[in-house]
């Protein structure tokens, strides 16, 4: 009985071993990078695209509102976020209300707080309360509407974001979850076989695998 239950596990180690060795490689690939992301700057490097934008739902859950100034230029609020020139965007709570160029700042408000930023659009202060009257918002040319939509679902995600779910299995999903499962329970099958297949080995020898 107990040659066939090793003859068994002999068969179904090897098995398990070669489709472990898979899991192992995508783990050591993802799991290294994810060691040194610090000193690799991998939470602030992103990746985006199609693909990312599709995984992640980095689709837009409200439509763009804009405001355009008076020298044309536009400022655009899509689901939290501002978006002045080419200048990383800005978060603040909808509802855009109001937004005025000056000489050196344009100012952009919600309700109950006032943004302060450059003409290219870098943040310059936050205030609370609106303190000034300025344009409201008027209906989006189709074209600003949909560069500012390419924009936000091109924003990309963190590299690192990217590589601990790969690494966890989350990246494709439910399935991926399942699937890192799976692989946990034929690490601990493949263990567990190992260490009853040497504990077998007679005389301190090895095994015969044939």
């Amino acid at each position: 009985m107990k040659r066939k239950l090793s003859s068994f596990l002999k068969r179904w180690h090897r098995r398990i071993g070669i489709v472990s060795a898979l899991f192992v490689v995508l783990l050591s690939l993802t799991g290294l990078p994810l060691l040194f992301s610090g000193p690799l700057g991998l939470d602030q490097k992103t990746m985006g695209g199609a693909i990312i934008s599709g995984i992640y739902h980095q689709a837009p859950k409200t439509p763009p509102v804009g405001i355009k100034l008076d020298d044309g230029q536009w400022v655009i609020m899509l689901d939290g976020l501002v978006y002045i020139g080419n200048a990383d965007p800005i978060a603040l709570a909808p509802p855009l209300v109001t937004a005025k160029k000056e000489d050196r700042f344009i100012s952009v408000a919600n309700t109950n707080e006032t943004l302060l930023a450059l003409h290219d659009g870098r943040l310059v202060e936050r205030m609370n309360g609106v303190e000034f009257t300025g344009r409201t918002p008027s209906p989006l040319p189709k074209a600003v509407k949909q560069a500012v939509i390419q924009r936000y679902a091109g924003r990309g995600m963190a590299v690192s974001r990217i590589l601990l779910d790969i690494h966890t299995g989350r990246f494709i999903g439910k399935a991926g979850t399942v699937l890192m499962a799976v692989a946990s329970m034929l690490f601990l099958l493949l263990s567990l076989s190992g260490i009853y297949l040497w504990l077998r080995k007679p005389n301190g020898k090895k095994p015969k695998t044939g």
